[in-house]
């Protein structure tokens, strides 16, 4: 398939496809298990254009188009194929950032140009975060885990701790619920800002730290139920043990489950703590509010304990950083700089009397500070950095 795509996407670039070839494509645009190769034939085209020099300024506008108009295409003129949540945006955003590329980016209010990349301030581009954290045992000992090698990290009661891999902490009980007469203890594994982690609990259930956030965890679980505490962000994907509820403790939300996966969302800086259901069922409650989730529902708590149930929301979105993509959709320029300063670990100031844009994409994680400015810059977002300092300007 990998030849025909590249024709497709030369013929769409160099607007002569037919009316059969258009359809052709916009079937492959809206497959979302087309992206990879998409990614990797349009990057592939992009690359040889860099070579021969002839790569000009917008020159691959009309694939874009063709993107953002696939699935009204496909949906007026085909009854069998059925489109799901609408993700053009989704790979819109792979047009933009593969090579930074051609100068255009999908906004709500349309397609702008760029005059250029962002000039940084500093003489060192920051590099995007990774695999950092701390992990603290219960006798008060802290190992940083970026910095050890893999393998046994101690002992505590019956429960091995093993750092598995670069980004994987787990731990393996000799029993997995606690005994009577076992000592509970508690473990904190912490993350930096521009850190992530993942841990692997004594009940087999699975965690994904974003940056700047922290989970407390017992090393066995009682027989009444599994409760753990959160600060920041987190991605969970619960053993299911219908004797043993799962319970997340975070400021202001208890979250009550059986089997599900399910993502928390409770940094302080956030407009409100949102709880997002993939899978599963998951009781949600406070002070003054209780709700049931179902799958793709998002429950929003804001600080003066208004509370709200969203439904249809896309849950692929929220959980894209655990993937590796920061990802908007009708995003202000806040919103995204706040997952960018966590990640890069910078800090940000706003000169400018403009922050509502609507930005619409994504942008891979492990690109340096400066393409992810790029990106954005693409959109007429200006910057000035001075350290780890960003500041927007108009």
């Amino acid at each position: 398939m990998e030849p025909r795509i590249a024709y497709l996407l030369q013929r769409c670039k160099d607007d002569m496809l037919s009316e059969e070839e258009r359809q052709e494509l916009a079937s492959f645009f809206i497959d979302e298990k087309n992206r990879e190769l998409f990614v990797a034939v349009a990057g592939g085209l992009m690359q040889e254009e860099a070579e021969t020099g002839e790569t000009e300024h917008g020159n691959w506008e009309p694939v874009l188009t063709a993107i953002l108009s696939a699935d009204k295409g496909i949906g007026q003129t085909s009854g069998h194929l059925k489109v799901s949540h609408q993700r053009w945006w989704y790979y819109a955003a792979a047009v933009v950032f593969i090579i930074g590329l051609s100068g255009t980016l999908y906004w709500q209010q349309g397609v702008h140009k760029s005059s250029g990349p962002v000039k940084l301030a500093t003489t060192a581009d920051m590099a995007p975060g990774g695999n950092k954290a701390i992990l603290k045992l219960a006798n008060g000992s802290s190992v940083v885990l970026n910095d050890t090698q893999n393998g046994i990290i101690g002992q505590q009661g019956g429960v091995r701790v093993i750092k598995m891999n670069s980004g994987l902490l787990a731990y393996q009980p000799e029993q997995v619920t606690a005994t009577a007469t076992t000592v509970i203890q508690y473990n904190t594994l912490t993350t930096p800002r521009g850190g992530q982690f993942r841990v692997i609990l004594p009940d087999g259930s699975q965690v994904w730290l974003n940056a700047a956030s922290a989970l407390k965890y017992p090393t066995a679980f009682a027989k009444g139920g599994r409760t753990v505490e959160l600060t920041g962000e987190g991605y969970f994907e619960i053993a299911d043990k219908a004797d043993q509820p799962f319970r997340v403790k975070v400021k202001g939300l208890d979250v009550l489950v059986l089997g599900t996966h399910f993502n928390i969302n409770a940094y302080d800086d956030e407009p409100a703590y949102t709880t997002t259901l993939l899978e599963g069922k998951v009781k949600v409650s406070g002070d003054h509010f209780s709700g049931i989730l179902q799958p793709r529902e998002q429950l929003q708590l804001k600080s003066n304990n208004d509370w709200r149930i969203i439904k249809g929301v896309d849950a692929d979105m929220t959980v894209a950083w655990k993937n590796g993509l920061f990802s908007f959709n009708r995003a202000d320029i806040k919103t995204v700089m706040r997952q960018l300063a966590r990640w890069y670990d910078v800090e940000v100031v706003y000169d400018t009397k403009t922050t509502q844009q609507a930005f619409v994409g994504e942008i891979p994680r492990n690109v340096s500070l400066s393409k992810a400015l790029d990106i954005l810059r693409l959109s007429d977002i200006h910057f000035v950095a001075e350290g780890k300092t960003i500041k927007i300007i108009d």
